[in-house]
């Protein structure tokens, strides 16, 4: 015992000249008292332990369930819907939300004019996503450590570590281009690693996503959609494949979802978003006490945005976004006026503060499974069939068919509908500006200074002083 909490205890000096490391410090502080206590004391549900524990199938659940407790936990990062997660940040530097308080830092993501030293980026995007991607692969190490678990559990589990790590990494390579591939725990391996290609990254996405595919359960593991299955790395594999130009591929993937039984597309738009919906193919369950979703908390305006939760309000093009008769502008779109002006919000989550939570955070739903499929089909001159996709979200929004009638209109109306389903959604407004080619000429219009450089955020400085395997910095930065 006494060699591992020496091992520890360097690994956390090392751990402190780094922002990769240090974004796990808090882990490492938890497995050196959980190594001490562990004989004595049971790991409570959502603990990330070490594999000295994984004693039995309730343990290494528990380490599982750590992460995804982590993932959502307030403003944390990534997955947290909060002000450091993907669809705040990411609705900002596109052209969905405005910023309307005083913090520089959020500011700066709003204009697009990043610096190098941003503690949002650093923290939130890559200090917390690397951090998720050292817990997934603790846990892999773990499970292949350990000869106490049940071969089904492990192989449940080691699916949906796998498919965290290609979650992170998606983000990851998208927001910042070529980055580190983590695959171990081991610091000194993790703190020199040089950057990946975009295209070696993808490899590492796929890959996991393909063994997390024939890993995961059909089924959920629990009655909640809060752990994923198998559909959940099917979807995700559709949208790789679909960012990749892989289009007869990610018409397959989709289509499997599609046709799982175990989904539907639900007539009213109010429901979607609930707890464990027929449309959710995978949610996170909120864990703060009297709070739903930190989607709710921080777009919901109860007062003008410069005094709200989340500053932010939608911008006035998201707003002229939708047709006339769209039921999603009713449904999913609120507005706060006090005496002088009229801010509009987004509500696809509508409550804040309730002791019984409703609401669940959505992160993969079946909508758009129907939206890659009908891009897929569009991309491959199977107009038809990519119409009788897109209309199946027009006419459940209230819309008429598409009258889109070949290839570049219909690739247009797809966009569109893209924009006013999915807005405000895991950064897919931003994401798709840049994987079609249209980020210049769209947010050129919109942003005062915006340069093409802007594409990309930039590498944490603190990462690039520790590890110059990392240089060279992103362009414009």
């Amino acid at each position: 015992m006494d060699k591992i909490l020496q091992k520890l205890k360097s690994i956390i000096n090392v751990a402190k000249k780094s922002l990769t490391a240090t974004g796990v410090l808090s882990t490492l502080l938890l497995l050196l008292v959980s190594c001490e206590d562990f004989v004595d004391i049971d790991p409570p549900r959502t603990e990330l332990v070490s594999a000295t524990v994984f004693e039995d199938d309730n343990t290494a659940i528990a380490a599982i369930n750590g992460i995804y407790s982590e993932m959502i936990r307030s403003n944390g990062g990534l997955a947290s819907g909060g002000t450091g997660s993907v669809s705040y940040l990411a609705s900002l530097s596109a052209d969905e939300l405005n910023f309307f308080s005083n913090d520089q830092e959020r500011i700066n993501f709003n204009n697009n004019s990043l610096a190098p030293s941003n503690s949002i980026n650093t923290n939130s995007l890559w200090g917390q996503t690397y951090k998720i991607i050292f817990n997934a692969n603790a846990v892999l190490e773990s499970l292949s450590g350990s000869n106490n678990i049940t071969e089904p559990v492990s192989t449940q589990l080691e699916g949906e570590a796998k498919f965290i790590r290609a979650l992170c990494y998606f983000y990851l390579v998208n927001f910042y281009g070529s980055i580190p591939i983590a695959k171990t725990t081991d610091f000194q391996t993790n703190t020199s690693t040089s950057k990946a290609t975009i295209d070696e990254v993808y490899v590492q996405i796929t890959e996991d996503l393909l063994e997390a595919q024939n890993l995961l359960s059909p089924e959920y593991p629990t009655s909640e959609r809060v752990r994923p299955n198998k559909a959940s790395a099917s979807a995700l594999l559709a949208r790789v494949y679909l960012f990749n130009d892989e289009f007869e591929k990610a018409g397959n993937e989709a289509s499997k979802v599609i046709n799982d039984n175990n989904y539907s597309i639900l007539p009213d738009l109010n429901e979607v978003f609930l707890a464990n919906s027929a449309e959710a193919i995978w949610q996170l369950r909120p864990n703060e006490n009297s709070l739903n979703t930190n989607e709710g908390l921080q777009f919901i305006l109860a007062s003008s945005p410069v005094t709200s939760f989340g500053g932010v309000a939608m911008t006035d093009n998201l707003v002229a976004a939708f047709e006339s008769g769209d039921q999603r502008n009713t449904a999913w779109v609120n507005s706060f006026t006090d005496d002088v002006d009229t801010w509009f919000y987004p509500f696809k989550y509508k409550i804040q503060f309730e002791e019984l939570v409703t609401e669940y955070s959505m992160v993969l739903r079946l909508a758009e499974q129907y939206l890659i499929r009908a891009e897929a089909r569009a991309r491959q001159g199977n107009v038809t069939g990519a119409q009788n996709d897109l209309n199946v979200i027009r006419n459940r929004a209230g819309l008429a068919n598409t009258i889109a009638s070949d290839q570049t209109a219909l690739l247009q109306a797809i966009q569109q509908e893209r924009r006013v389903e999915l807005f405000t959604e895991w950064g897919h407004r931003w994401l798709d500006l840049k994987r079609t080619g249209k980020v210049d000429a769209v947010l050129s219009l919109v942003k005062t200074d915006w340069q093409s450089t802007d594409v990309l955020f930039p590498i944490p400085q603190s990462e690039l002083e520790v590890n110059a395997n990392l240089l060279p910095q992103n362009p414009g930065y």
